[in-house]
């Protein structure tokens, strides 16, 4: 009888042993798992929204100025036109080097509406004769072979949309960004450049007018971003957003 009564109590034991660490098991299985969640999370939220971007560039120290009428057209693309790709501006040796100092170069790009300023470095182009990209999320790259700020023509400037699963300072193109609203960009003499959006449309990679790459013409500041998803074929993204803006003089 003893026998019995001490072998129910061992197994009554082990019975409760077993429960214990199933529940430490369950605890560590519940753990990772939240884990894993916040971990989803934080990708989402880093790749759709704001919330981790931090502004790269400065905000302009004076007042934007009020709008004036432009009464200039923005060059169009015309039935003859020939698509070209908003990367692949005219090659350096074509386009005569830029007159202007180093001071004149832009350093930041201040998008008015949305609080979102962003650092303007100078870019040439890549092995492929295509206009160059800085390989981060939060910085722009100017076509250093184009016009300045301060020089009639098209100064170009180019962001990521999105960089390595975050999402770039350059996506307010296509979310959020309206015509009719207005940016700064900044040079390194401490001059603010002021401009209105005057257009904002979207191209298929191959599809572009040449006139969003080409240098010159009236002065206007031309922003660019890619849309949609990655293509691995193409090993790009197949859309590109073009925001034209006029300078308030």
């Amino acid at each position: 009888m003893e026998k019995n009564v001490h072998t129910t109590e061992q197994e009554e034991e082990a019975r409760q042993e077993r429960r214990r660490k199933n529940r430490r098991f369950n605890a560590v299985l519940y753990a990772v798992s939240a884990c894993l969640i916040l971990f989803g999370i934080f990708i989402i939220l880093r790749d759709q929204t704001d919330l981790f971007n931090r502004n790269t560039g400065v905000v302009p120290d004076a007042p934007f100025p009020p709008d004036v009428t432009i009464e200039t057209p923005v060059p169009a693309a015309t039935a003859n036109s020939r698509p070209a790709e908003p990367t692949k501006p005219p090659p350096p040796d074509e386009t005569p080097a830029p007159s202007q100092g180093a001071e004149s170069a832009p350093v930041s790009v201040f998008f008015e509406g949305h609080g979102i300023s962003v650092a303007v470095i100078p870019v040439g182009v890549n092995d492929k004769g295509e206009m160059d990209t800085i390989p981060r999320h939060d910085i722009a790259g100017w076509y250093m072979y184009g016009p300045a700020p301060a020089q009639d023509g098209n100064c170009i400037i180019a962001g990521h949309n999105r960089y390595h699963g975050q999402k770039g300072l350059f996506a307010v193109l296509h979310k959020g960004l309206k015509v009719g609203e207005r940016v700064c960009v900044t040079t390194e003499d401490g001059k603010d450049h002021f401009y209105t959006v005057e257009s904002i449309e979207n191209y298929r990679y191959d599809a572009v007018p040449e006139s969003v790459m080409a240098p010159g013409g009236e002065r206007r500041l031309t922003l660019i971003t890619c849309m949609g998803d990655f293509d691995y074929d193409a090993q790009m993204s197949l859309t590109r957003v073009v925001a034209v803006c006029k300078p308030i003089d």
